[in-house]
């Protein structure tokens, strides 16, 4: 089976905010350029494990079970996203809040525009 769309969302997702860390980095400020990745990590890579649990079976005779890997899934999105906010904070000092919050935003919106793009 092929890779789904959505992994291939979460891999532009982590270049997208790999790219915008390392510039932010290169500009002298390593503590935004570490929260802007953590905050974009802490979206793609719960969605790269959505991706990879939902997708998992296929076809009509698997439908129960393709219902039952999507609950599981966004369950799973859901609570490593949860585990991954309270570790940054827990663990990382010094962080720029802000800048984790606008980063893992702005990665929400970049995913909402490429999964439009990928439904027309």
């Amino acid at each position: 089976m092929s890779k789904p769309p959505v992994l291939k969302i979460a891999a532009v997702q982590l270049l997208l905010v790999s790219l915008v860390s390392a510039t932010w980095h290169f500009v002298g400020n390593p503590v935004t350029a570490l929260s802007i990745f953590l905050g974009g990590a802490l979206c793609a890579l719960p969605n790269a494990y959505f991706a990879l649990r939902a997708f998992r079976h296929s076809g009509a005779r698997a439908a129960p079970r393709v219902v039952e890997s999507f609950y599981r899934a966004e369950t799973g999105k859901f609570v490593l996203t949860l585990v991954g906010f309270a570790a940054v904070f827990a663990a990382i000092r010094p962080l720029n809040a802000a800048a984790l919050f606008i980063s893992y935003s702005l990665c929400v919106i970049v995913q909402w525009l490429l999964v439009a793009r990928l439904v027309r």
